[in-house]
């Protein structure tokens, strides 16, 4: 699949009512520092861009993970050509006739005659603007708290510095610009903006360069962007490179192309949040320190989303580029204190749990280079043992749950705390038997059965307690929130990953487990408004798929159908994948709910080639069904994994048998068994 196949614009048709993704169209490299989108909308909301608008503002230089977490550092190019323009006026443009790919955004402003065309790379890109009317071509830099600094050389430096929250108020980012011939007219101010105004030559090429250190550094990024040809050239490879990682042929075409569209958004994030100073070394701007200091840093990312299928899909195709990351985020730990949780642009203490522990126990069972392995046990040891004065950092309600072995319900969302920090206790538990620190090991492993605490055998499923160990009064299992994130009981009590057989056993046995599963999934997708006290996006969005009360729409839902074939149903989990797989598509509406930072992409990526994380830190997969006819991935150590499925089409819907490398294979598979590559060949039948 080739990077011009992909359309950026999937899943971006989403309003804060209902989500389709909630993404946005972002061209630029693979974990750039900044994107470059189209803004449709004059709103000040992050609901900035719909694919149907026919009108749009300008380009926007963007750093949005997500519409919940809101943006930083952004502004508008904006083209004119009205003698007499308005800053207020927006432009028109046909959706229809423009493109929207990872290394190209091209568009017509049909009012003001100018075909617009841009291209970035990770730290800046490079626009073209093709004036079809007589009047001079203007470009107007507009955005919130954006400042001239100076103009000098045909090149122009300016600062921002606006965003959603910071540690830091006076946390700026530089941008030059520089264009041949290109005059400063003016700095005008509309509706709390300013706005840069600039006089450019038709048909030229506009070069610009941002960064978070200094007007210096800005330069020096400036010199390193070249031609619009040569920057598009390198995102295009930057791209295919990735692409090119697993080969898809199958029969159905959009089958495929919903694949790779999926693929492109497993990529974006985490964002790069370091530059290379004049001598190439690596340097980022400390929101905590107040100052730029050496090292490697990354930025828009939230662990409690990306941990269950981002990082393992890491793991297996790029794990350099995992080894990356865990190098920023240790930085982020010795600025702060804390090992971040979610990071936009530093920490914004969103979601439960600290589930970077998972992602570093993970790569450490799976032998990816881990530095300061030792000092990373430290610092899951300091967030499992210490609370934090500042909510945003480390356990909330750790204390309690020290105490009690769980975290009451005095806390909010106080279930999913205490299953969060038992899996992020087990993690811990890993790598201290990595260490050979066998006593904590242990230690930590026993107190990863925190989670049956909160296990109610009357109702079947995990509920609230009481700071005095009574299960709370008036539980009902499909109101959400009461002790629950983004969902009730039914969506978060299995959030047990680390101890399977343990769960199953409070049940009783597999069948009464397996009793429970099936009745989550064939009930009506009920539920009561509960602490949240109106309806959220998510409960529309559960309804809206048909699966009861599996809301793949959201992260604690991705492992539910692959319960099955953990307790022994492996036919049920087969029928549901399936199903799941069909609520995504190619289209502007093309997720069943918020894509969130790539997770929801690489759910599909690794449900559609047969298999999932069974436990991120465990080193296994289990086995799904696959979607495609074959598969082929180029594995990091040079050798293939192919994956052949017979009988591929509507009427075999489960999995008759599996062999790899001539072998049948169970249920699971590890890690380093995907390593040695080889032939994976599984056979479809017609009947369970």
């Amino acid at each position: 699949m080739d990077v011009a196949s992909i359309d950026t614009r999937v899943g971006t048709e989403s309003k804060y009512e209902f989500s389709h993704g909630n993404t946005l169209p972002l061209t630029g490299q693979s974990f750039s520092m900044n994107y470059l989108s189209v803004q449709t909308s004059t709103h000040e909301d992050s609901w900035w861009f719909n694919p149907q608008d026919h009108t749009f503002a300008g380009l926007r230089l963007t750093h949005q993970p997500s519409p919940w977490i809101g943006d930083f550092q952004h502004f508008l190019f904006r083209f004119k050509t009205d003698v007499n323009f308005d800053l207020k006026q927006i432009d028109d443009y046909n959706p229809n006739k423009a493109i929207f790919r990872p290394d190209l955004i091209a568009l017509d402003s049909l009012n003001q005659q100018i075909k617009v065309m841009a291209t970035a790379s990770k730290i800046g890109g490079v626009l073209r603007a093709f004036n079809y009317s007589q009047d001079q071509l203007k470009l107007i830099i507009q955005g919130e708290k954006l400042s001239f600094v100076r103009f000098k050389d045909d090149t122009l430096i300016f600062k921002t510095n606006n965003f959603s929250a910071c540690a830091d108020p006076n946390f700026t980012m530089w941008v030059a610009v520089s264009c041949k011939h290109m005059k400063f007219e003016a700095e005008q101010t509309v509706d709390k903006q300013n706005a840069l105004i600039l006089s450019i030559p038709n048909k030229n090429q506009i070069r610009f360069a941002t960064s978070f250190i200094s007007e210096f550094q800005v330069k020096t990024n400036l010199s390193r962007i070249g031609n619009f040809d040569t920057v598009q050239q390198a995102t295009i490879k930057d791209w295919n490179n990735l692409l090119s990682k697993i080969n898809i042929q199958d029969s159905q075409k959009e089958k495929v192309l919903t694949f790779y569209e999926n693929f492109y958004r497993s990529f974006l994030f985490p964002m790069q949040f370091y530059e290379l100073d004049e001598n190439n070394s690596p340097v980022h701007y400390s929101t905590a320190l107040k100052k730029a200091i050496k090292g490697k840093m990354f930025t828009n990312v939230g662990f409690w989303d990306v941990y269950r299928s981002s990082f393992p899909l890491y793991s297996l195709l790029c794990p350099d580029k995992y080894s990356e990351f865990l190098e920023g985020f240790f930085n982020s730990y010795q600025e702060t204190g804390f090992l971040p949780r979610w990071l936009s642009p530093d920490e914004r203490g969103m979601m439960p749990g600290t589930m970077l522990d998972v992602i570093i126990a993970d790569a450490a069972v799976k032998g990816i280079k881990v530095a300061n392995l030792e000092k990373y046990y430290d610092a899951m040891v300091k967030g499992a043992e210490t609370s934090s004065k500042d909510a945003k950092y480390g356990r909330e309600g750790l204390e309690e749950y020290k105490k009690l072995g769980y975290v009451s319900s005095n806390y909010p969302e106080s279930v999913n705390k205490t299953l969060d920090y038992a899996y992020s206790d087990w993690a811990i538990s890993i790598l201290a038997k990595i260490l050979g620190k066998d006593e904590q090991a242990k230690y930590y492993s026993k107190r990863a059965l925190n989670y049956q605490n909160l296990f109610n055998k009357k109702v079947g499923l995990m509920t609230p307690k009481d700071a005095h160990g009574n299960f709370v009064k008036n539980f009902k299992d499909t109101d959400w929130g009461n002790g629950f994130t983004e969902g009730s009981a039914w969506q978060n009590s299995f959030n047990v990953y680390q101890d399977l057989p343990g769960l199953i056993k409070l049940y009783g046995n597999n069948k009464n487990f397996i009793q429970t599963l099936l009745k989550l999934v064939n009930q009506p997708p009920k539920y009561g408004i509960g602490s949240y006290g109106q309806t959220i996006h998510e409960m529309r969005e559960m309804v809206a798929q048909p699966f009861g009360q599996l809301a793949i729409s959201n992260q604690p839902s991705f492992h539910l159908c692959y319960l099955f074939a953990l307790a022994g149903k492996p036919h049920y989990t087969e029928l549901l994948v399936r199903q799941l797989l069909s609520s995504f598509n190619s289209s502007f509406k093309g997720y069943p709910g918020d894509e969130d930072n790539g997770s929801m992409g690489a759910w599909y990526v690794w449900s559609a080639l047969g298999l999932y994380p069974q436990a991120p830190g465990s080193g296994k997969y289990v086995f799904g069904i696959p979607l495609f006819d074959f598969a082929s991935i180029k594995l990091p150590n040079g050798k293939k994994l192919e994956m052949l499925n017979e009988n591929n089409d509507q009427t075999h819907q489960f999995v008759a048998g599996r062999n790899f490398n001539d072998q049948k294979c169970s249920q699971e598979i590890s890690h380093q068994e995907l390593l040695e590559g080889g032939l994976l060949t599984t056979k479809l039948t017609l009947l369970a």
